[in-house]
C-alpha cells in the first residue's frame, strides 16, 4: 500500500478506522460502513446502520465530527415514506452524536443499502488501536451478544417479540457512553468493536495486532434472551459458520464446551459492543465507574502472555 507518513493508522491490522495526523496535536478519523435491512422497521434499521458506522469513531477513542449519507434505494419499487424513515432514524443518531450530517450520495438500486461515511476527531495522544493489549489486561465486553441470530430468525416462527426488542435496542445504542468512560478514565490499553467477525474473530485481530494471546470463558458471556433457543431450534446464519470455519485456526476450544455458547462467540454481530482490554490495576475503578453511570460492562477474560504457541492467539474454556 501506498506509505503517507501522516497515516498514524492504516489497515495493517485491520482496525476499526484510519488516523491520520493533521498537526501535532489532532487527528481525524475515517471510517465508512453501510449495509441492508436488518430489521422490518425503516426507522429502526436507519438508527441501527447509522449507529454501526458511527461505532468505528468510538472504538477509536475518538468523538465524531460529520457524516455523510450512503443510500442506494429501489426507488420506483418502495414508497418514499420508507426511504424518509431510514434517512430520519440515521440522523437522530448522528445528532445523538452530536455530529454535523453534511449530505451525502444517493442511487437508484435493486436492494435498499443503508449507511455513513464518518469523520471523527482525537488528539494525537489519544489514540486507542487494536494493538495495544498487554499481558495481565482484563477483556471487558459492553453489549450481549446474539444480534445476528435474531435478525436470521425474523423470517421465522422461532422469534419471539422480546428477543427482537432487546436485540434491536442493542444494535441502536451508540457506543459513545462506553467510550467516553474508558477514555475519560485513561484506561484501555486496546479497543475495538464486535461487527461482523463476530467475538472471536474481532478478538483475534486484537490479538494478532498486539502480540498476545488470552483466555475467555464462555459461561461470563452476556447474551440476548432468547438467543440460545433459537440456535437450538437451527437458526445459525452462514456469516457465523464462516466466522467458526476461519477463526477457529487461532483458537484452543477446551473439550466438554457448551455448544451454543461456542456459536455464540462466533456469531456475526451487527452494531456490537465495544472490547476493552484494561490493565489489571485500573480494571475495579473502571467496573465502578460504569455500574455508577448506569453502562454494562461484562467482565468476560483476560490477556495471558506474549504469543508463543504458533498461531493460538484465545483458549476459550
Amino acid at each position: 500500500m501506498p506509505e503517507n507518513d501522516n497515516v498514524l493508522v492504516g489497515f495493517g491490522y485491520k482496525d476499526d478506522a484510519g488516523v491520520y495526523k493533521v498537526n501535532d496535536s489532532v487527528c481525524l478519523i475515517q471510517t465508512v460502513d453501510f449495509f441492508t435491512p436488518v430489521v422490518d422497521d425503516p426507522y429502526s434499521f436507519g438508527q441501527i446502520a447509522a449507529a454501526n458506522a458511527l461505532s468505528d469513531v468510538y472504538a477509536m477513542g475518538g468523538k465524531p465530527l460529520t457524516a455523510l449519507n450512503i443510500a442506494c434505494f429501489p426507488v420506483n419499487d418502495i414508497e418514499k415514506d420508507v426511504f424518509n424513515l431510514i434517512l430520519l432514524g440515521g440522523l437522530d443518531k448522528i445528532k445523538e452524536a452530536g455530529a454535523a450530517l453534511l449530505g451525502g450520495h444517493s442511487i437508484d438500486d435493486k436492494e435498499i443499502k443503508y449507511g455513513l461515511s464518518v469523520t471523527g476527531i482525537c488528539g494525537i495522544n489519544e489514540i486507542y488501536s487494536n494493538s495495544g493489549a498487554e499481558p495481565g489486561d482484563v477483556l471487558f465486553l459492553t453489549k450481549s451478544l446474539g444480534t445476528g441470530f435474531a435478525v436470521s430468525a425474523i423470517c421465522t416462527d422461532f422469534l419471539n417479540e422480546d428477543t427482537m426488542k432487546e436485540a434491536a435496542l442493542s444494535m441502536s445504542k451508540l457506543n459513545k457512553y462506553a467510550s467516553e468512560l474508558a477514555v475519560s478514565l485513561k484506561a484501555p490499553s486496546a479497543v475495538t468493536d464486535v461487527t461482523g467477525f463476530g467475538l472471536i474473530g474481532h478478538l483475534s485481530e486484537m490479538m494478532l495486532a498486539s502480540g498476545t494471546r488470552c483466555e475467555i470463558d464462555l459461561h461470563l458471556l452476556p447474551v440476548i434472551n432468547g438467543v440460545r433457543e433459537l440456535i437450538r431450534k437451527g437458526i445459525n446464519p452462514a456469516g457465523t459458520k464462516r466466522n467458526r470455519k476461519y477463526f477457529s485456526r487461532y483458537a484452543s476450544i477446551q473439550n466438554g464446551i457448551d455448544e451454543t455458547l461456542l456459536w455464540i462467540s462466533f456469531g456475526a454481530e451487527t452494531s456490537g459492543g465495544l472490547i476493552f482490554s484494561v490493565p489489571e490495576g485500573k480494571a475495579a475503578e473502571t467496573e465502578t465507574i460504569f455500574k455508577i453511570n448506569g453502562e454494562p460492562l461484562y467482565k468476560i477474560g483476560r490477556v495471558l502472555d506474549k504469543n508463543i504457541e504458533g498461531g493460538i492467539y484465545i483458549n476459550i474454556v
